[in-house]
């Protein structure tokens, strides 16, 4: 049992007991004690002596005398009355100054996981929260960011898988277990245009069309037009 609460006890005792008998000597208050509980007069002055006045030479309590003592103030026992009033606190001996200490540390440590948050949050709130199409993908930009392309919001499985493609007769274009189609593509006039995913054209909205045999066959180069895919 720690002293600083022994100390605790042994004041709010006295306290009670002033409240309840006419006569504040110490004499009189620690026999109305003795009344309530099952510990002698003697001892019950000897506290008071050792605790209030600071003076004395009563040795160590038993638990059974601070128990009586904490169900004297509506307590269960010693066990009860520190689990009810030191809730939160994180050092209960005062007396050598580290219950001071302990919340000057933990004032601290509050103090720099809020900075840290408002930071993480502020830095969080300058990511680019929308994206720009650039020539064959999307770009992250700020959406007050003002562009002649569309800006939208930022959708990253987009970002990271949508691009504009380039193909030829040795791309697969279709799963080799389900036979789904792999790209998709949007014709204009003479013009076509390859894309990795579904969806619309980043620039005119137009629905995308997944790739057929038709299209391979009809659209798709034999060979690129590096000197290599020549045959010699």
């Amino acid at each position: 049992m720690k002293e600083a609460i022994i100390k605790e006890i042994v004041e709010k005792v006295f306290e009670k007991a002033k409240t309840e008998c006419p006569k504040h000597s110490r004499y009189a208050l620690s026999n109305h004690i003795a009344e309530f509980t099952s510990i002698s007069a003697k001892t019950i002055e000897r506290l008071y002596d050792k605790y209030l006045e600071k003076r004395g030479s009563i040795g160590d309590q038993n638990e059974y005398t601070i128990n009586d003592l904490c169900k004297y103030l509506g307590y269960n026992s010693y066990a009860d009355y520190v689990k009810q009033n030191r809730k939160g606190k994180i050092n209960i001996n005062v007396n050598n100054g580290g219950e001071k200490k302990n919340w000057k540390v933990l004032a601290s440590v509050s103090l720099i996981l809020v900075v840290g948050l408002i930071l993480g949050l502020r830095e969080k709130s300058k990511e680019p929260k929308c994206m720009v199409w650039r020539i064959d993908h999307y770009e992250k930009t700020d959406c007050s960011t003002s562009y002649m392309e569309n800006i939208i919001p930022l959708d990253e499985v987009r970002l990271q898988n949508f691009k504009k493609v380039d193909v030829d007769l040795i791309t697969e274009f279709f799963e080799e277990t389900t036979g789904k189609p792999l790209f998709w593509y949007y014709k204009s006039g003479d013009t076509i245009e390859f894309y990795t995913g579904p969806g619309l054209h980043p620039v005119n909205g137009k629905t995308l069309k997944a790739i057929t045999e038709h299209i391979i066959d009809k659209y798709v180069p034999i060979h690129t037009y590096e000197a290599s895919s020549f045959t010699q």
